[in-house]
């Protein structure tokens, strides 16, 4: 009974990591997930992923479609924890470093991690569920994963304010 509260409670407090974090506590993974999971953002990641699976997979188009949206789907529920998560655990790690929490450096280094997660997420998705080897997956995720996330950066600057 003890070990299933114990569940419950973790389990509760990473459902609400996102709304908490908002509430009083701001680092860049937060503006990062904002804006990460607005449909532009999405379908231009989609496409971008879809050219990739297609041109690297050497699969069909709705077998690269198919793989793209599942391994999306499972990368976009993932980084609703994950993002803030390891967000706030990379400003622990950059406490010591002196820089403010919206220094440059801060918000590089976020893109990065988000890139790397969502590689990391979406390659063992296809490993798992499409026998795909992450090996071979991983440096074209990376830079698919790389140019959604320049988008997601740059996209902010280009909106009227």
């Amino acid at each position: 009974m003890e070990h299933n509260r114990t569940k419950l409670s973790i389990l509760a407090l990473m459902l609400i990591l996102p709304l908490v974090a908002k509430a009083n506590m701001i680092w860049p993974s937060i503006y990062i997930v904002d804006q990460y999971y607005t449909w532009y953002i999405i379908a231009a990641g989609l496409l971008i992923e879809l050219l990739a699976a297609k041109f690297f997979l050497k699969v069909s188009w709705p077998k690269s479609a198919l793989m793209v949206v599942v391994m999306n789907a499972i990368s976009a529920l993932a980084g609703l924890i994950l993002i803030p998560l390891s967000g706030i655990l990379l400003e622990l790690l950059l406490l010591p470093t002196g820089t403010g929490t919206f220094d440059l450096s801060h918000w590089i280094a976020d893109y990065i991690l988000v890139v790397l997660l969502n590689t990391c997420v979406e390659g063992l998705a296809l490993k798992v569920i499409f026998k795909s080897p992450f090996k071979t997956n991983f440096w074209w995720l990376f830079g698919a994963n790389a140019i959604s996330v320049i988008i997601c950066a740059f996209m902010p600057l280009l909106q009227p304010h």
